[in-house]
């Protein structure tokens, strides 16, 4: 009877106490594996974010941003050889996720042509052809109109970082 007696008032509450003190040792064992993993990917987190940081950065206002897609359109235009005919100003839709639009008419070679959609395309201005229509010109060249929106990205305060 001692002997049950030492065990129920003494070593059960002992024994209870070390099963719990081994569950928060392995517990804490995890959070800190779990913090080790997690500090080791920093590096190749904010290198991943750096590659796409780029496309958050908006020029301002809605009159800046579509001076910035009239720029790249027409670096492009140019870079790729492409005889520009004309280039018109959209109307900007201005609320939240709208786009402001650049219309251009050009003369160029079907290669000419896949290289300006390619260039477009790989802006980091967020640029998508909308409207394109191609028709045959004299010789090789084809006679295009497209239409190119610009999306407009706003951030809200919170998840901006600068």
């Amino acid at each position: 009877m001692t002997v049950w007696a030492a065990d129920g008032l003494l070593l059960r509450p002992l024994r209870r106490r070390l099963t719990a003190l081994h569950r928060q040792v392995r517990e804490t064992e995890q959070r800190l594996i779990d913090a080790t993993v997690a500090s080791a990917q920093v590096e190749t987190v904010n290198r991943a974010f750096e590659q796409y940081e780029a496309y958050l950065k908006g020029a301002g206002t809605v009159d800046a941003e579509l001076a910035a897609a009239l720029t790249e359109v027409e670096a492009a235009v140019r870079d790729v050889g492409i005889v520009l005919i004309h280039l018109k100003q959209g109307a900007a839709q201005a609320e939240s996720g709208g786009t402001v639009g650049v219309s251009i008419e050009c003369e160029a070679s079907p290669t000419q042509l896949v290289q300006l959609l390619d260039r477009l395309q790989r802006s980091v201005h967020l640029l998508k052809v909308t409207h394109l229509n191609v028709r045959a010109s004299e010789g090789r060249a084809l006679r295009a109109s497209l239409v190119i929106s610009k999306l407009l990205v706003r951030l809200s305060r919170g998840s901006d970082a600068q």
